[in-house]
Protein backbone atom coordinates (compact mmCIF):
# COMPACT_ATOMS: atom_id res chain seq x y z
CA UNK A 1 0.00 0.00 0.00
CA UNK A 2 2.84 2.70 1.09
CA UNK A 3 5.60 1.02 -1.28
CA UNK A 4 5.30 3.88 -3.96
CA UNK A 5 5.14 6.99 -0.88
CA UNK A 6 7.74 4.70 1.67
CA UNK A 7 10.37 7.12 1.46
CA UNK A 8 7.97 10.39 1.29
CA UNK A 9 6.49 8.80 4.85
CA UNK A 10 10.18 8.01 6.50
CA UNK A 11 10.84 11.25 5.30
CA UNK A 12 7.91 13.15 7.12
CA UNK A 13 8.62 11.10 9.98
CA UNK A 14 12.67 12.01 9.84
CA UNK A 15 11.74 15.76 9.95
CA UNK A 16 8.53 15.39 12.57
CA UNK A 17 11.16 14.24 14.89
CA UNK A 18 14.15 16.64 14.01
CA UNK A 19 11.14 19.49 14.20
CA UNK A 20 10.35 18.25 17.59
CA UNK A 21 13.44 17.84 19.28
CA UNK A 22 14.26 21.29 18.40
CA UNK A 23 11.11 22.88 19.41
CA UNK A 24 10.65 21.15 22.80
CA UNK A 25 14.66 22.56 23.24
CA UNK A 26 13.36 25.52 22.53
CA UNK A 27 10.53 25.46 24.77
CA UNK A 28 12.67 23.92 27.52
CA UNK A 29 15.32 26.80 27.07
CA UNK A 30 12.72 29.91 27.20
CA UNK A 31 10.72 28.13 30.25
CA UNK A 32 12.76 25.35 32.05
CA UNK A 33 12.23 21.85 32.30
CA UNK A 34 8.73 21.73 33.35
CA UNK A 35 7.03 22.26 30.04
CA UNK A 36 8.03 18.76 29.06
CA UNK A 37 5.21 16.49 29.12
CA UNK A 38 7.02 13.05 29.02
CA UNK A 39 7.43 11.97 32.46
CA UNK A 40 10.59 9.79 31.03
CA UNK A 41 11.73 13.11 28.85
CA UNK A 42 11.94 14.96 31.49
CA UNK A 43 13.86 12.79 33.77
CA UNK A 44 16.36 12.73 31.34
CA UNK A 45 16.40 16.32 30.80
CA UNK A 46 16.96 16.74 34.43
CA UNK A 47 19.35 14.23 34.67
CA UNK A 48 21.39 14.73 31.14
CA UNK A 49 20.59 18.36 30.30
CA UNK A 50 18.19 19.34 27.34
CA UNK A 51 21.10 18.51 24.78
CA UNK A 52 21.80 15.24 25.72
CA UNK A 53 18.58 14.34 26.65
CA UNK A 54 16.55 15.32 23.29
CA UNK A 55 19.19 14.29 21.09
CA UNK A 56 19.42 10.71 22.37
CA UNK A 57 15.46 10.95 22.93
CA UNK A 58 15.18 12.05 18.80
CA UNK A 59 18.00 9.58 17.40
CA UNK A 60 16.88 6.20 19.41
CA UNK A 61 13.25 7.30 17.30
CA UNK A 62 14.99 8.02 14.19
CA UNK A 63 16.94 4.17 14.24
CA UNK A 64 13.63 2.52 15.35
CA UNK A 65 11.61 4.53 12.36
CA UNK A 66 14.61 3.84 10.29
CA UNK A 67 14.54 0.22 11.45
CA UNK A 68 10.80 0.12 10.22
CA UNK A 69 11.36 1.62 6.92
CA UNK A 70 14.14 -0.85 6.16
CA UNK A 71 12.25 -3.87 7.53
CA UNK A 72 9.23 -2.67 5.31
CA UNK A 73 6.88 -1.99 7.83
CA UNK A 74 5.19 0.80 6.61
CA UNK A 75 2.24 1.69 7.92
CA UNK A 76 3.83 1.37 11.49
CA UNK A 77 5.98 3.72 10.07
CA UNK A 78 2.84 5.83 8.83
CA UNK A 79 1.50 5.56 12.69
CA UNK A 80 4.50 7.09 13.98
CA UNK A 81 4.70 9.62 11.57
CA UNK A 82 1.22 10.66 11.99
CA UNK A 83 1.04 10.56 15.81
CA UNK A 84 3.86 12.59 16.22
CA UNK A 85 2.58 15.54 13.67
Amino acid sequence: MFGGQAPLVFGIFLASQVLDGLLTFVGISRYGEGVEANVLIHTIVVAWGPTHALASAKALACLCGTILYVTHSYRLLAAAAGANI
